[in-house]
């Protein structure tokens, strides 16, 4: 309830000291109400969404993993679109939400539930992701989560309101051997060094497909290659493929290459299919790169399978695919499934 605010000034009658005393207190009195009145607007919004929660925060810019400030949030990436992590406050609007936000990763289906950011202001600056995980450092949560759409590649700006709506997934039926689920789809708005989901990967899955469409260099040929990560880390390791079934090949580095795009015409691009097997196991995790097609005018080319692997002790979390040069191109669209094996 907003409180009601104290009688006002009155230059007609009341003396010059009366005077400054109630214009005092209704200045202490209007900031006392600030809380309330974000409580409220968040109420509303909330009963405007249909049921779910609505928190106001605070757009933070910085990207390191650490508090963003009371009643902040912030994103992982400086491009919005390709964070992989939320991080909250624990308050938001002046109050405590510590038992809400604990609760976002409650259900037991693989997506958590669905968050929508909105500037306040202006709804056509907004963003929606999809919410797999929660870990709770001190002081404020970090929420796992994949962009789904949004109104541009970066929206919000450092101390624009937001409004945080969080629809929480019902629970996850039974499941079996053999289910697949779509985990991440997005498409490159503008060129970049590399295309990261380094916490991709979870316990739930064993075998991953990632389908990679118009890959182009930004400005020339170009090879294609994959790292693997743990914890989130791309790493260096020691990558060997095999160039033809059967047969190993000498190469082993720090990247795992899965093709070229050797012609320096704008127009070309590859389309990549790899599947990642036994990502969880502390043994060797195998990498097929089941087929490269690459676009030519006039003609095209696909490429045989080959097949890899990484070595690694440890369970691998996602993955990072780059170009050598300059860069990858706009276009791309990037798919990525897990394959449930285990009932």
């Amino acid at each position: 309830m907003i409180d009601e605010l104290p009688e006002g000034p009155d230059p007609a009658n009341d003396t010059p000291q009366s005077f400054s005393q109630k214009a005092a207190a209704m200045v202490l009195a209007q900031r006392a109400m600030v809380p309330q009145i974000n409580q409220a607007v968040a109420e509303m919004n909330s009963l405007q969404a249909g049921g779910a929660y609505a928190l106001p925060y605070i757009f933070d810019t910085a990207t390191a993993d650490a508090d963003p400030g009371a009643g902040k949030l912030r994103l992982s990436s400086a491009t919005q679109s390709a964070s992989t992590v939320m991080r909250l406050d624990l308050t938001a609007g002046g109050q405590d939400y510590t038992t809400l936000i604990d609760t976002m990763d409650g259900s037991t289906s693989t997506i958590k539930g669905s968050i929508r950011l909105v500037k306040q202001g202006d709804l056509s600056k907004w963003m929606t992701f999809d919410v797999t995980a929660r870990a709770a450092p001190s002081g404020y949560r970090n929420l796992t989560v994949v962009c789904t759409d949004s109104s541009s590649a970066s929206p919000f700006a450092a101390g624009d309101a937001l409004m945080l709506f969080f629809q929480r997934n019902g629970d996850r039926g039974e499941t079996g051997v053999g289910v697949v689920a779509l985990l991440a789809a997005s498409t490159v708005s503008s060129a970049v060094t590399s295309i990261d989901y380094l916490n991709i990967f979870n316990s739930t899955y064993d075998r991953y497909t990632i389908e990679l469409q118009g890959m182009r260099g930004a400005t020339g040929p170009e090879t294609i290659s994959m790292q693997l990560a743990v914890a989130g880390v791309a790493q260096a390791g020691s990558y060997a493929v095999m160039a033809t079934p059967g047969t190993e090949s000498s190469v082993a580095g720090s990247v795992l290459q899965l093709g070229n795009v050797t012609q320096t015409l704008p127009s070309q691009a590859a389309s990549l299919t790899i599947e990642v097997r036994n990502a969880n196991a502390t043994t060797l995790k195998s990498v097929g790169i089941r087929g490269i097609s690459f676009s030519i005018p006039a003609n095209s080319m696909i490429c045989n399978i080959r097949e890899g692997g990484y070595g690694g002790a440890n369970p691998v979390s996602g993955f990072r695919v780059f170009f050598s040069g300059a860069g990858i191109a706009a276009g791309a669209v990037i798919r990525i499934y897990g394959h449930r094996n285990n009932p």
